[in-house]
């Protein structure tokens, strides 16, 4: 698909559009265009509902915008390569939000996201697997819900299913459910976070536990706390460290489902034992990773005040996520949602609404307002 450049630009440029349409051009050279956000924000009406409330901003329109068009008028053919880009526009977002860390704060985050993490993963795929299984779904089938709602949601479906032999329609069935209960769950959290008092930093917590899709964790916490650009959104900062935990250990989810599927003939073992954990790591962790190091050690200028250089770098990261959140938004289809349905649907909202009310448990009795 990189290989062909002059297929993915005007698939490219229409996510901008979308992304400039609902955050405004004044950074593109257009200031005459202040964004729809803008718009919302400046009526006092629509304000109190729609941004106090329900927290409508940029994302959530780019997300909005994009399903308006896929579920209408369709994904114009000359825009589809440029439509799947949007995942990569993410990753690279990712990458570039590892300017908001030091050292320290990846340390400090990062050790109690572990151990939070490690529990709820273990555990929501135990409850999925048991859950499944008395409902009469295959293994294979079962297994890759499971790694949706454990660890990070349709990447993890991918990455697992061929190592269960899953069959297409176990995938289809998974991803529509996973989708269906992380668009749920993307329009609600915002919500009731607010409702209940939640700080920036305790919804970041929430969400990089809760929320199954690595996108719509993305998207939920910048809906709560969307920042600015010389300060960052709190629960982006919170919730990407809690999501990067969670899909790190992807490749040892995907190594233990194989070893699981595997009790049987000897072919089935030796087939599954054969998994390769390093085609399954996330290798755009490395490069957060490595932003972080470089950010800490000054080589984009000083963190306090923030440097001009640090300051371009945390804006061109929320331009990453705008276009790709639009993109994403282009690719949810309101009929492939419908396949979400029967058994799939009935394990996956169990073990998601499990997974949401236990977390937000911990962040109330456990996560204190401030990091």
């Amino acid at each position: 698909m990189l290989n062909q450049p002059f297929k993915i630009v005007p698939g490219i440029l229409l996510m901008l559009s979308i992304a400039v349409f609902a955050r405004g051009g004044a950074d593109l050279g257009f200031p005459q265009w202040h964004g729809l956000e803008t718009y919302f924000r400046e009526n006092a009406f629509l304000s109190k509902i729609l941004v106090d409330v329900l927290h409508l901003n940029y994302v959530l329109i780019s997300i909005f915008l994009g399903m308006l068009i896929r579920n209408t008028v369709g994904i114009p053919e000359w825009a589809v390569n440029g439509v799947k880009t949007s995942r990569l526009f993410i990753k690279v977002g990712v990458v570039l939000l590892g300017s908001l860390y030091s050292i320290v704060d990846l340390a400090s985050l990062g050790m109690k996201a572990i151990f939070i993490i490690l529990i709820f993963v273990f555990l929501t795929l135990s409850l999925t697997l048991y859950l499944g299984q008395k409902k009469g779904m295959s293994l294979a089938s079962v297994s890759v819900l499971a790694a949706g709602t454990a660890v990070c949601g349709v990447s993890a479906i991918v990455a697992v299913a061929p190592a269960v032999r899953a069959k297409t329609s176990d995938v289809a069935y998974s991803i529509a459910t996973i989708l269906s209960l992380g668009l749920i769950f993307l329009l609600t959290f915002p919500t009731i976070g607010t409702l209940i008092g939640l700080s920036p930093h305790q919804f970041g917590v929430w969400a990089g536990t809760g929320i199954l899709n690595s996108g719509q964790v993305l998207a939920a916490s910048l809906v709560f706390d969307p920042g600015t650009i010389g300060q960052a959104s709190v629960s982006l900062k919170t919730g990407e460290i809690y999501n990067i935990v969670r899909v790190i250990f992807l490749p040892f989810i995907v190594l233990l489902l194989a070893v699981y599927n595997s009790r049987g003939t000897e072919e089935d073992e030796e087939y599954h034992l054969n998994t390769s954990l390093w085609s399954k790591f996330p290798v755009f962790v490395i490069g957060f990773l490595i932003m972080v190091f470089l950010t800490t050690f000054g080589l984009f200028g000083d963190t306090s005040p923030v440097s001009d250089e640090l300051l371009f770098v945390r804006n061109l990261y929320s331009w990453f996520f705008a276009i790709g959140l639009a993109g994403l938004g282009m690719q949810i289809s309101i009929t492939e949602l419908r396949r979400a349905g029967g058994k799939p649907f009935v394990v996956g909202s169990i073990a998601a609404v499990v997974k949401a009310i236990g977390a937000l448990i911990v962040v109330l009795l456990f996560i204190s307002e401030t990091p």
